[in-house]
């Protein structure tokens, strides 16, 4: 007579239709395994996994596409997390992004043709001069802030990055090839005012301006910078939250004109507010549905296309005809939190909540996080682990259905941009014969 397996502990994920459970079986090998249940169309299912984090992480898959009327069996598993993990590292270790990686290793793999690419490499180390030129750190800040400043970036950027710059320069004044990993790792750690966020936004700073040094000829070419090899800081985990369908609305019709487009941007289109400081109105392809996120005004300098929803053309309408930037560093400032007074919002504005209330009713309504994650330029590891709440498929649906009243303009609407949007609906209207 066959003994049966003992399940020795059940867990629950999700609810209602949508619930999935997961039984510890104990094997008589001794290991355990984790099995799920669940029903899909009208029908039982079944998988069995030998990892509890691997099993939680197929489950909660599960549950969302569930939810959402999507079939399941291709949710991404932990080797798939831990793969694209690897990747994102080793090209963090030179401090790039994995697409920015790909795309030089593709161009050098094109250049270099039949010839292996480690092969071309090694010839041109032993046929170049070494010419290794003296810069003092200050001297090279400040050529590095003039090449960024040439090559268009924001002002922002640039004002932030010369400023975290100064701080290195005034502490370390010798010439850049006698700076250590010790001696940066020593400067970082002396920022005790700073929070881990921010050191790690001064450490980026140097990682890309000892890049710099290295192109330039100021650093060996085929070594690690000590910027590239200094320590990072571990920035704790914290709470993410969403607005809910209603409080977006009345978050929408509470916000005056300066600021109202970066907030129906960020929550209908997921954009970063530093993204969108960028943009310009030119950016919003009205025809073509999508705006267009150039590498230069990209977090991650890689160019994305982010859907243009019907209700974000709708609020955006206003400023069809207009042209330049989206909207002003000072017009932003201290906005947000005025425009949650203004709506009620219990607890004030929350951080980020834009970006994150669209990746997770945009989940939600697609049941897809590879998409997602492209539209709003992040892994999908960074989303399971960061962004995405799981919430209901009508509350997403209502989310993209906000619409503005009927005859509605934003407060305080510039005279120019109201005669602008005239001429351009009286042009837009059919002729009479």
């Amino acid at each position: 007579m066959t003994r049966k397996r003992k399940r020795s502990s059940v867990v629950e994920i999700g609810t209602g239709p949508c619930r999935v459970k997961i039984y510890t079986v104990n094997r008589k090998d001794g290991y355990p395994m984790f099995s799920l249940y669940w029903k899909e169309g009208g029908n039982r299912k079944y998988r069995h996994l030998a990892c509890q984090e691997e099993a939680r992480l197929i489950a909660n898959q599960i549950t969302v596409r569930l939810a959402n009327g999507f079939d399941t069996g291709n949710e991404a598993t932990k080797r798939n997390l831990e793969m694209l993990s690897h990747c994102e590292n080793l090209a963090a270790g030179f401090g790039v992004s994995l697409t920015a990686a790909m795309d030089e290793w593709v161009s050098a793999r094109r250049t270099a043709g039949e010839i292996p690419i480690a092969d071309a490499v090694r010839f041109y180390a032993a046929n170049r001069a070494d010419l290794i030129a003296i810069r003092t750190t200050a001297q090279v800040a400040n050529e590095f802030i003039a090449s960024r400043q040439s090559s268009g970036v924001s002002d922002i950027y640039v004002r932030s990055a010369r400023h975290n710059l100064k701080k290195f320069t005034d502490r370390l004044k010798g010439n850049i090839t006698d700076i250590a990993v010790g001696d940066i790792n020593r400067f970082l750690g002396s920022l005790d005012k700073l929070g881990p966020v921010s050191r790690n936004t001064i450490r980026r700073n140097l990682i890309t301006m000892f890049s710099f040094a290295k192109k330039q000829g100021y650093l060996q070419p085929d070594r690690k910078t000590a910027a590239e090899l200094s320590e990072s800081f571990k920035v704790p985990d914290t709470g993410i939250e969403i607005f809910t369908p209603d409080e977006m609305q009345r978050i929408l019709m509470a916000a005056n004109a300066r600021i109202l487009p970066l907030i129906a941007i960020g929550g209908f289109a997921g954009i970063r507010s530093a993204e969108i400081l960028r943009l310009d109105w030119e950016d919003i392809k009205w025809d073509r549905g999508h705006i267009e996120i150039a590498g230069s005004k990209a977090k991650t300098a890689a160019r994305r296309l982010v859907p243009l929803t019907d209700n974000l053309k709708a609020w955006l309408a206003p400023w069809r005809a207009e042209t330049g930037n989206i909207i002003s560093i000072s017009d932003y400032a201290g906005a947000l939190n005025d425009t949650g007074t203004k709506a009620k919002i219990p607890g004030g504005w929350r951080q980020n909540a834009l970006r994150h209330s669209f990746i997770s009713y945009r989940v939600a309504e697609t049941g897809d996080v590879a998409r997602t994650s492209l539209e709003a330029g992040n892994s999908p590891k960074m989303i399971f682990r960061h962004y995405r709440e799981i919430v209901e498929g009508e509350a997403a649906k209502a989310w993209f259905s906000i619409m503005p009243p009927e005859g509605w303009q934003p407060p305080e609407l510039q005279w120019s941009v109201r005669a602008r949007l005239k001429k351009f609906l009286t042009a837009q209207e059919p002729q009479s014969r």
